[in-house]
């Protein structure tokens, strides 16, 4: 008997571009299991250096639930440490395994919302290899302190999933379509608690209704949101209360000063997303978008580009409102990086995770809408349009094979990052840590002087809080720098220096008590592990210290009685 088309192989065909989205993610970002964890970037303060993830229990469930960390509420990421620990211990290839799973995982989900919402394979395969190949995506997979941004993506895709299935079944089945309202809900939850970018869900759904939905009272379009905009609100209060400008990335006042100025200055920002999205190249770690207080040629030109965004995307909303809801996601995904809520850092290339999920549907609906594969080698426009996206694909693939190596460790990614913004003082900071973490002293100290020259002595009382905080970590580090060069007069100026900028930074104390241990002075010393652990009590590295040292006090103590 023939069972080419039989009804068994066609249902596991279904399967089949599933594994290959997932088969071809892996063997792309497969090179980056050799990477490092960060030793300046978030990977410290969230794995490498918290003991509240080393284990999955009810204390360090509890602890995530209860506390944020580096100015986030996600207790969720903090739970997949948990499990990579007890699976991989501190590998750094675990972490990012898990990382490149959840990514292909999402190219998947991607896949089957499409399928669900257009029921056509080619622009669903097309668009998820796009979303899961494209270059700006490899900050959020192969950095290991992004997992919340993967994490949210899961649920978040979870969510619409079930979302549509219940507008799907609200007519055919409606006990199960409460049962699809019901877990779309739950995963928004879920999702909430990974990470706040998704407290635009009840505007992506909102979309949906109006494009998809033929129903458009005004009860009927939003009346079942309104369990998800609480959630929303709810967590997006929870997110602004929680972050700290202390952290890249953290809250902080708005840029040049006025909400009007901050306007300004993402206006050309946007621009910039946009050309990543069509040619990504020059990626980076670090912006420096310049802050615009004035209109000027960049600013009104970006002002146009917003025109035109906006009469395309009226025409969409008359004509095609398939492509007219992943035209308007693309910006929605944007909305909670659009600076409305001011955050320390403009522009990243993690900001467009999110947003691409718009990009990467519009353009594979626009250029595969009706096709199916039979059809791809019967017309020769069809096939033209294949080897064109063919081709587009397998240069972000290389572009971003090429991209993951610059993740390698501190000292690439800072190094790649200083040639991309070598005016700034944060990216030779962040590439002389990295220096340093290779043994690599002497160019750490240029890096370090470098950055400190760019304020001069007499400006630093002028820095606002976030520069002076990074002013003061500099001062850190060249201590340290100076300390391994056996430098230690100069490393205790240094330190010193930092806690009168920053009395709170705890590795200054910490690295200053090992200083005067150095020297013998190790009454003085203790007085400094005690701060250090006072500020920072979860730091396993400064109570062993002050333990240590307080033990040596005590046995010279001891000996002097004797």
């Amino acid at each position: 008997m023939n069972m080419i088309n039989g009804p068994e192989n066609v249902k596991n065909s279904r399967y089949v571009p599933l594994v290959l989205l997932m088969a071809i993610t892996l063997a792309i970002f497969w090179p980056s299991l050799k990477h490092d964890f960060l030793i300046n970037w978030d990977d410290q303060q969230y794995v490498t250096q918290n003991p509240s993830i080393m284990g999955l229990t009810l204390e360090h469930v509890k602890t995530a639930f209860t506390k944020s960390f580096s100015g986030n509420y996600a207790p969720l990421h903090l739970l997949s440490y948990m499990v990579d620990y007890d699976i991989w211990g501190l590998k750094p290839s675990g972490f990012i395994f898990t990382n490149i799973l959840l990514h292909a995982i999402n190219g998947a989900l991607f896949y089957l919302l499409i399928m669900k919402m257009s029921g056509e394979s080619v622009p669903a395969f097309f668009a998820s290899l796009l979303f899961l190949l494209h270059p700006v995506q490899v900050e959020s997979v192969v950095w290991v302190s992004q997992r919340k941004t993967l994490l949210a993506m899961t649920f978040f895709l979870l969510a619409m999933l079930w979302y549509v299935a219940y507008k799907k079944g609200k007519q055919e089945s409606p006990g199960r379509s409460k049962v699809f309202y019901s877990l779309s809900l739950a995963a928004l939850v879920l999702a909430s608690l990974s990470k706040s970018v998704v407290v635009v869900f009840p505007l992506v759904v909102l979309l949906y209704d109006i494009c998809f939905d033929e129903r458009k009272s005004l009860s009927s379009l939003l009346i079942d949101k309104i369990p998800f905009a609480v959630v929303s609100v709810f967590v997006a209060n929870l997110a602004i209360g929680t972050h700290d400008a202390q952290t890249v990335g953290g809250v902080t006042t708005y840029h040049g000063g006025t909400l009007y100025t901050t306007l300004l200055t993402m206006m050309p920002v946007l621009a910039s997303y946009l050309r990543l999205v069509f040619w990504p190249s020059n990626l980076s770690a670090f912006y420096d978008p310049p802050i615009k207080t004035a209109i000027d040629v960049g600013v009104a030109a970006a002002g146009v580009l917003c025109i035109v965004l906006i009469a395309v995307g009226i025409l969409l909303y008359r004509r095609r409102r398939d492509l007219f809801f992943w035209f308007l996601l693309f910006f929605i995904g944007l909305i909670p990086v659009s600076q409305i809520v001011p955050l320390v850092t403009i522009m990243n290339d993690r900001y467009l995770y999110f947003p691409m999920l718009g990009a990467s549907a519009f353009f594979g609906i626009l250029a595969f809408r009706g096709r199916r594969w039979s059809s791809l080698v019967a017309s020769k426009y069809a096939m033209a349009v294949f080897a064109l996206c063919l081709m587009v694909v397998g240069a972000y693939a290389v572009a971003t094979s090429q991209r993951i190596g610059v993740w390698q460790n501190s000292a690439t990614l800072w190094g790649d990052a200083v040639q991309k913004a070598p005016e700034v003082a944060l990216t030779h900071d962040g590439y002389g840590e990295g220096l340093l973490a290779l043994g690599r002293v002497d160019e750490a100290l240029d890096q370090f002087k470098i950055a400190l020259s760019m304020t001069p002595d007499a400006a630093v009382k002028d820095l606002n809080a976030g520069q002076r905080d990074a002013y003061a970590n500099t001062l850190n580090n060249l201590g340290a720098a100076y300390g391994l060069k056996g430098r230690t007069d100069d490393a205790i100026g240094m330190f010193r220096a930092a806690i009168r900028l920053k009395p709170d930074l705890g590795k200054a104390y910490f690295n200053l008590g090992n200083a005067l241990m150095h020297k013998g002075l190790t009454s003085d010393a203790l007085k400094y592990f005690d701060t250090a652990v006072l500020l920072e009590p979860a730091n396993p590295m400064f109570r062993a210290n002050r333990d240590n040292t307080r033990l040596l006090l005590n046995a010279a103590e001891s000996r002097e009685r004797e």
